[in-house]
């Protein structure tokens, strides 16, 4: 089983690979044409959200025994 700090560890890398996703997609979006390009432009738009969710998740587990973290309320479920 993983300790918490190692799975925001997985979480901080599948956010890299995310990020990178989202570069070679922003590179080729402007040769698609109209139906094709408003698809990626949605695609794109999902792997922000992926994205964003995944350095949040991995943030919160990387701080979850940091009582910083919980007595200044950035992490309220």
């Amino acid at each position: 089983m993983s300790t918490l700090r190692e799975l925001a560890g997985a979480y901080l890398e599948a956010a890299a690979a995310l990020k990178l996703a989202i570069q070679d997609q922003e590179k080729s979006l402007d040769a698609l044409p109209g139906g094709q390009r408003r698809a990626a432009e949605r695609d794109l738009a999902l792997l922000r959200q992926m994205l964003r969710e995944t350095r949040e998740v991995g943030d919160l587990v990387r701080h979850y025994y940091d009582p910083a973290y919980w007595r200044d309320e950035r992490y309220i479920c």
